[in-house]
C-alpha cells in the first residue's frame, strides 16, 4: 500500500502528528475500526484556496504572456472558489467573521497578490510534483511558483506569519528530482487582516535553502515511521498526540472525542 506524504502537511506534523494522520491517513485509521469526525474547513483554508487561485491566474498568464492579467478577472475567480469551498459550512474566526467580510478582505488580497504578480518572472506555476520516498511512501505537492531565477516561492495567506520551512524544503527536494534547479526559497505572505486595519503589501521572508530540506526530510522520515508503526500495531499512539497545540478541539480535528484520541477526556473520578 502506497502512502501519499503531502509537503503542505509537514510544517504542522510536529505540532500534533495524531491530528495531522486523522485528517491524512483517515481512510486507513477507519479502516483499523476508528470513526473520525467530520469537520468543516476553516475559513483561513478557505481564504488561502481562494487566494491561490487567483495567485494561480496572475501568474500562469504572465508566464504565458510576459504581461501582467486583469485584476478584476482574479477576484472573479477568488469569489467563485471560496463560495465554493463554503457551500457546504465553514468555521469563521475573528478575522473573518462572515461573508462579507471575507469578500472585502478578499479584494484587497487579490489586488496586493496581483502587485505581487508584476516583480516576480514565473518559470513555472503551481507544478504538480512527486517523488518516491521509500518503504512505499510517496511525496508529492503543488508548487505555487518557481522563478525564472531559480527561487521555489511559496504563497501564504493568514492572520499570523508562521514559518513553514519543512514544507519549502519538501518543494526544494521535489523540484529538484524533477531535474529544476533551485537556489533559494522564499515564502510571500499576505496578511489576512481585520476590516478596521490598512492592508498591507506582500512580505517576502526567505530562509535557508539547506536547514530547509532537512526539515523536510526528518518530518518525512518521522510521518514514515509513524505510519509503519500504527499499521502494524493498530495503536494510536503511534502518532504523538499534543493536547497543549490551540488547534485541539473539535472544530479542528477529526480525532477530538473519538476513541481515536481520548487526551480530550475528563475523568470524573478524584484521584486515588
Amino acid at each position: 500500500m502506497t502512502a501519499n506524504i503531502r509537503a503542505s502537511m509537514l510544517p504542522a506534523y510536529f505540532d500534533c502528528a495524531r491530528r495531522a494522520a486523522a485528517k491524512q491517513y483517515r481512510k486507513e485509521i477507519e479502516a483499523a475500526g476508528f470513526v473520525l469526525r467530520e469537520t468543516f474547513p476553516s475559513v483561513g483554508a478557505t481564504f488561502g484556496t481562494a487566494s491561490h487561485a487567483a495567485g494561480e491566474f496572475l501568474l500562469r498568464h504572465k508566464a504565458q504572456n510576459y504581461s501582467d492579467a486583469s485584476e478584476a478577472q482574479a477576484l472573479e475567480i477568488a469569489m467563485q472558489n471560496f463560495t465554493e469551498e463554503t457551500a457546504e459550512g465553514v468555521e469563521w474566526d475573528d478575522t473573518t467573521p462572515n461573508q462579507n467580510t471575507a469578500t472585502f478582505q478578499l479584494r484587497r488580497v487579490v489586488s496586493a497578490i496581483a502587485a505581487f504578480s508584476q516583480r516576480v518572472m514565473p518559470k513555472a506555476v503551481e507544478m504538480e510534483l512527486r517523488a518516491d520516498a521509500g518503504d512505499g511512501f510517496e511525496l508529492t505537492g503543488k508548487l505555487d511558483l518557481l522563478t525564472v531565477d531559480e527561487v521555489v516561492r511559496d504563497l501564504k495567506t493568514g492572520a499570523l506569519h508562521r514559518p513553514y520551512q519543512s514544507q519549502l524544503g519538501a518543494y526544494s527536494l521535489l523540484a529538484r528530482s524533477s531535474g529544476e534547479k533551485v537556489k533559494a526559497v522564499a515564502i510571500d505572505w499576505i496578511a489576512r487582516t481585520p476590516k478596521t486595519k490598512p492592508q498591507p503589501p506582500v512580505q517576502t521572508e526567505s530562509y535557508p535553502l539547506e536547514a530547509c530540506e532537512q526539515a523536510a526530510f526528518a518530518t518525512v522520515s518521522r510521518i514514515k515511521q509513524d505510519v509503519i508503526k500504527f499499521r502494524s500495531s493498530g495503536d494510536p499512539w503511534a502518532f504523538p498526540a499534543n493536547p497543549m497545540t490551540m488547534m485541539c478541539g473539535a472544530r479542528f480535528c477529526p480525532a477530538h472525542g473519538t476513541a481515536f484520541c481520548n487526551m480530550h477526556l475528563k475523568s470524573n473520578k478524584e484521584p486515588k
